[in-house]
């Protein structure tokens, strides 16, 4: 009887690993930068990350540089990215693979597609330029200041 008790525990025991071996959780995306290929039950954990590149034309910059603003700083939601030279300009979009470019990486939480209020302001804290823009992970955001 007791031998019995102690092989039903046994294979109870070993049903139940082998069960909870099966349920592994884990980002379930393979386009998240932390993919888990060995998890099959999403944990809602997925991280993106994207780039966002800004760029002014020549008029704008010159704007800018005339009113002696020789640097920006750039948010996304009111999140700090970074800050850049107001005196680079293209004379038209510069690509995704464009070097020289102000970019910046943001990594998305929620989803692999997220809306973002982007803001730019001077050294006073004033806001030159803003808007609202999508950011996904199939590609780069290229997004020109203009309206100053």
């Amino acid at each position: 009887m007791k031998t019995i008790k102690l092989l039903s525990l046994g294979l109870f025991l070993s049903g139940a690993m082998l069960f909870s071996s099966c349920k592994k959780e884990g980002c379930t995306n393979p386009d998240a930068d932390n993919y888990d290929a060995s998890a099959n039950i999403s944990d809602k954990s997925c991280l993106y990350t994207t780039d966002v590149i800004f760029w002014l034309k020549e008029d704008q910059s010159n704007s800018l540089v005339n009113d002696d603003i020789k640097k920006v700083d750039f948010y996304l939601n009111e999140e700090f990215l970074g800050n850049a030279s107001t005196e680079s300009f293209w004379d038209e979009a510069p690509t995704c693979d464009s070097t020289n470019v102000i970019r910046f990486s943001k990594e998305l939480q929620k989803s692999n597609s997220e809306p973002f209020y982007y803001y730019v302001k001077d050294d006073e804290g004033f806001t030159l330029f803003q808007g609202l823009t999508e950011l996904d992970t199939d590609s780069c955001r290229v997004i020109l200041l203009e309206g100053y």
